[in-house]
């Protein structure tokens, strides 16, 4: 059940951001919140992102577009930011779990998807910060998005 309404959620903010303006410079930041709601918010997505397995960037981008707390270049700064603190964390949970000799072995044989990330974001890097114009950035993070809800709906139809 939780799937399902996972998928749904990020189905509704997939389709919201590809259906909403993109922010301009004076609109950016007109919404303020209290420090306790953003440290609950992050909290609740990072809770999230844990339990689900994934990155938690797909949660917050959502969050920020819809709060006009950033331009697109911004949010997907932020995002991937926190996309690696969390993964950060989830891979030093896992290697807590396994002996040292266990990890070694494990982490030798991942090395190539270690040099594509490496790779991939350096490419990304470089696209978000000067070749993307800021509407084509929220557009990709909306097909991101609404392909995870996908993937998620697809595999929360396969349970019955």
């Amino acid at each position: 059940m939780f799937v399902g309404v996972l998928g749904g959620a990020l189905l509704f903010s997939g389709l919201r951001l590809l259906t909403t303006s993109t922010p301009d410079q004076e609109a950016v930041g007109a919404n303020e919140m209290p420090i306790g709601a953003s440290l609950g918010i992050g909290g609740l997505i990072g809770g999230l992102a844990g339990l689900v397995g994934i990155g938690g960037g797909i949660f917050l981008a959502p969050i920020l577009y819809m709060a006009r707390w950033g331009t697109p270049r911004e949010i997907a700064g932020a995002c991937s930011l926190f996309i690696f603190c969390n993964s950060l964390s989830g891979l030093l949970g896992q290697g807590a779990k396994l002996a040292e000799s266990e990890l070694t072995t494990a982490l030798l044989s991942f090395w190539p998807l270690a040099l594509g990330v490496l790779v991939g974001g350096q490419i990304g890097s470089w696209l978000g910060s000067a070749q993307l114009r800021s509407t084509w950035i929220k557009r990709l993070t909306a097909l991101l998005i609404l392909y995870v809800a996908a993937r998620l709906l697809i595999r929360f139809a396969g349970a019955f």
